[in-house]
């Protein structure tokens, strides 16, 4: 089979942005969050705004596995997800996790969560996603024996084509330049959770995320528990932070 590159982040984490310049390459199958619908439609663990399911998509994690892997068959395939989606289910299938290379993208809370709370004003610590993350990045580095990719948001907003060499040597895939910057749109993958994705929809690259946040740690001081809530997670993960080289060797 052809090649599978998991991206494991959290919400509001620039993974979307990453994602889009994998639908750039042209050279891919991608697939957005197919597991949000074990944990959202699925298991129903949790209530989301700007849902709109596909009545063809597979709902279990068998399923959407199966999915994923037999785009393989014709294809490289690209699969950007959030670890609390389908964390139990990770956890008890080493062989899926062995079977491909798992990368990992973290962002600050301090930005994360507001940004978060401006697209879904009732989210809960369920759908934060730092924790999760944090432990399906310790479960592959102790699976695997070695230290997976991480990438950090801050990185990839200021220094974009460094930190996506780095990204794709890691990965095994040639770097192209030219996927780094698109036309503006709305893309097929995002249909399910298209209100999510207006700033990268507006977006013509990797860019720096918009900061125009509906609420502060002032006027919202739960979102502040939250950030102190996902903090340890976020550090445990940036200590292994991969730093792109200044300039990209042609």
């Amino acid at each position: 089979m052809h090649p599978s590159i998991a991206l494991w982040s959290h919400p509001r984490s620039m993974s979307t942005a990453l994602e889009r310049s994998f639908i750039e390459r042209g050279d891919f199958k991608v697939f957005h969050e197919a597991f949000a619908y074990v944990f959202f439609m699925h298991e129903e663990r949790a209530a989301i705004p700007h849902k709109n399911p596909d009545p063809d998509h597979p709902l279990t994690y068998p399923d959407i596995k199966q999915m994923m892997e037999s785009a393989r068959h014709e294809r490289p395939v690209f699969h950007k997800d959030f670890p609390y989606h389908c964390l139990d289910h990770l956890l008890d299938d080493p062989e899926y996790l062995l079977g491909q290379v798992n990368t990992f993208l973290v962002r600050d809370p301090e930005e994360a969560v507001l940004s978060h709370a401006t697209v879904h004003p009732e989210l809960t610590r369920e759908v934060l996603g730092y924790e999760q993350l944090a432990r399906a990045f310790d479960f592959v580095r102790e699976l695997t024996g070695t230290v997976p990719l991480v990438i950090n948001a801050a990185d990839l907003a200021a220094r974009p084509e460094a930190t996506i060499a780095a990204y794709c040597a890691h990965a095994g895939i040639p770097f192209l330049p030219d996927a780094l910057n698109w036309s503006a749109g709305e893309q097929p993958e995002w249909t399910t959770w298209s209100g999510w994705h207006t700033d990268v929809t507006a977006s013509s690259g990797l860019r720096a995320p918009q900061r125009n946040y509906r609420f502060t740690y002032q006027t919202r001081p739960d979102l502040r528990e939250f950030e102190r809530y996902c903090r340890p997670f976020y550090e445990h993960l940036d200590q292994y932070r991969l730093q792109p080289a200044e300039e990209v060797t042609p």
